[in-house]
């Protein structure tokens, strides 16, 4: 399992490597592809492209402190495309939910008018 700083480097890396050959990339090449809330530097990309090495998600050629030879390996290519396919159902599912539910509110809501209506209209013509 990775965690958000891992998703997104490797996330980067299968964009950045589409052809799926050897490509070197620079460490501040990946910092500025980062949001800023990741509080990454040199030292910590160099860990996570280690733990995605280990990981078997990644190729590392050689790396030195600014600069990694590295390729996207299959398992690492297919996890970022079922990441997406998972982010791209979860939002169908919530606009789904989103529209029982007023589907729901709505269909409760003419029924309790009509209910309301048809029992008015009886205690009239008694």
């Amino acid at each position: 399992m990775l965690d958000v700083r891992s998703k997104g480097v490797l996330n980067f890396l299968v964009k950045e490597c589409s052809e799926g050959s050897y490509k070197i990339i620079e460490a501040s090449d990946i910092l500025s592809a980062l949001p800023k809330n990741f509080n990454a530097d040199k030292e910590i990309i160099s860990q996570i492209i280690k733990h995605l090495e280990n990981g078997e998600y990644v190729s590392v050629k050689y790396s030195d402190d600014d600069q990694f030879c590295l390729c996207p390996l299959p398992f690492g290519r297919q996890f970022i495309e079922s990441d997406d396919i998972q982010l791209t159902n979860t939002k169908s599912i919530k606009n789904i939910g989103a529209k029982i539910y007023i589907y729901a509110f709505l269909s409760a809501l003419i029924g309790s008018f009509l209910g309301t209506l048809i029992f008015n209209l009886l205690i009239d013509i008694n």
